[in-house]
Order: C-alpha cells, then structure tokens, then sequence
C-alpha cells in the first residue's frame, strides 16, 4: 500500500490519501493540489516531488 501526505509538501495541509497502486496516489495529489491549493500548472519537478514523499504502509488487519 502506498501512502501520500500533502503536509509533507504544503505544510498545514492535512490530506492525504493511499492506493495499492503509486499511479494513482500520483493522480489523486495532483487532483488535490488543482482543487485545494490553485496550482493550474503541474510542472515535472512537482510530480518528482509527491513522488519522492510517497510511503510504503501495511495495511492494518
């Protein structure tokens, strides 16, 4: 399970989201930073950068 915290990017911001797969955590913070944050342009640097903060978690039993 990937694990993606948006306050490791924009700190104060408490979303965050999981998904087996690291697409669509990927896809999900870019919708989060389009809606939440204003960002109309999604440059590669900020891909890399979710990318980088993205974490392995286990999934409670």
């Amino acid at each position: 399970m990937k694990e993606y915290h948006c306050g490791t990017l924009v700190p104060g911001c408490d979303w965050h989201t999981r998904h087996e797969e690291e697409a669509e955590v990927i896809r999900r913070a870019i919708e989060h930073m389009r809606e939440a944050h204003g960002e109309t342009v999604i440059r590669e640097t900020m891909v890399e950068a979710i990318r980088s903060r993205i974490q392995n978690v286990r999934q409670a039993a």
